[in-house]
């Protein structure tokens, strides 16, 4: 997959256990987060991985395989010195998961965003930007939507969340994917503005 400086929103629904599982321990947070940012232009090793971590090779293994098994893959494999090493990337480099709680609540994990948390608490990404830089993107995701405003039902389920007009992206993606998960579809918004400044932000200046 060639990952270019596009911002791409791709909502995907995790399951209460795992999102608990992840967002109380601040290993697996930071594990994911350093996965998602490192490895957007090429795959990394586990033991490189696990040095930029300060972690014990084996400690990350363990956390890898037991516990984030779902969020990440092998990109390829490298023979050194008789012994197989695995280069290995996120599963799922532009996804935000997120799970439902009761009145409405909304929970995330974005590990690009290094979000982790309900929306009301932690925000979105698209936070991260200013009001005019996030108008811009606006045009690109409301065309995705068919320029529909968000119905009275719909703005209550924001307003829950702390999320209030004028509105950004994710805002969006989330009604999107929330009306998505019991047809089980995903939201995909493809933004195309080569300066992303979230991206630009996160990726180039990390």
């Amino acid at each position: 997959m060639v990952l270019t400086s596009d911002c791409r929103i791709e909502m995907a629904y995790i399951d209460p256990e795992t999102y608990t599982s992840i967002v109380n321990h601040e290993m697996r947070k930071s594990i994911l987060t350093k996965l998602y940012r490192s490895t957007r232009g090429a795959p990394m090793s586990k033991q490189d991985l696990a040095d930029s971590l300060g972690l014990d090779y084996h400690q990350l293994v363990y956390q890898l395989n037991h516990h984030l098994r779902d969020f990440w893959s092998v990109k390829e494999e490298q023979k050194i010195r008789g012994t197989r090493m695995e280069l290995i990337e996120a599963a799922h480099p532009y996804a935000i998961f997120i799970t439902i709680g009761k009145d409405h609540g909304i929970f995330l994990v974005d590990p690009l965003a290094d979000l982790y948390g309900p929306v009301i608490k932690v925000g979105t990404r698209c936070d991260q930007c200013s009001r005019e830089e996030a108008e811009r993107c606006m045009d690109f995701a409301q065309s995705r939507f068919d320029s529909e405003s968000p119905s009275e039902a719909e703005r209550g389920v924001l307003t829950a969340n702390n999320r209030h007009s004028p509105y950004r992206p994710m805002d969006l993606a989330l009604l999107a994917a929330i009306k998505g998960i019991p047809v089980g579809q995903s939201c995909v918004i493809d933004i195309p503005c080569q300066t992303c400044a979230f991206l630009r932000r996160t990726i180039i200046i990390k």
